[in-house]
């Protein structure tokens, strides 16, 4: 029986597994693009990620009701959070879209986009913020 499982454990620690998968970003198809956006006033930023799609192509996936719509979603609740970062220091905190909740943000980025289907998601996200700064 020590013999067995000596055996056992040298393949064990003589082979070591291979895994026959391979873990892929779903959203690493949007970092090839950099978008630069005029905000009028406030300037031009670059854009990285989803915030490059279209309109078009973000009303694509919201009909699909994938992971790339969830992408889409969470990269506007983060360019949300980017904002009041940038903002903590000179309004002492910022509490910016506190308690847009997933339905009123995917309901304000489907106006705008069924709007503007040229425009992208960044555009979007640029127009939810300055109504929510009002």
């Amino acid at each position: 029986m020590k013999q067995l499982s000596l055996i056992a454990f040298l393949c064990l620690a003589c082979c070591p597994a291979v895994a026959d998968f391979q873990l892929t970003d779903p959203a690493a198809g949007y970092e090839q693009k950099t978008l630069t956006i005029d905000a009028g006033a406030t300037g031009d930023f670059a854009v990285e990620g989803a915030g490059v799609k279209t309109c078009g192509d973000y009303l694509v996936d919201r009909k699909e009701q994938g992971a790339p719509h969830f992408i889409n979603l969470n990269w506007a609740k983060g360019f949300v959070t980017g904002v009041n970062y940038m903002r903590m220091e000179e309004q002492h905190g910022s509490r910016l879209g506190a308690g847009l909740d997933l339905d009123a943000l995917t309901l304000y980025i489907d106006n705008y986009c069924n709007a503007h289907a040229d425009a992208t998601l960044s555009d979007a996200s640029v127009a939810l913020v300055n109504e929510l700064m009002n």
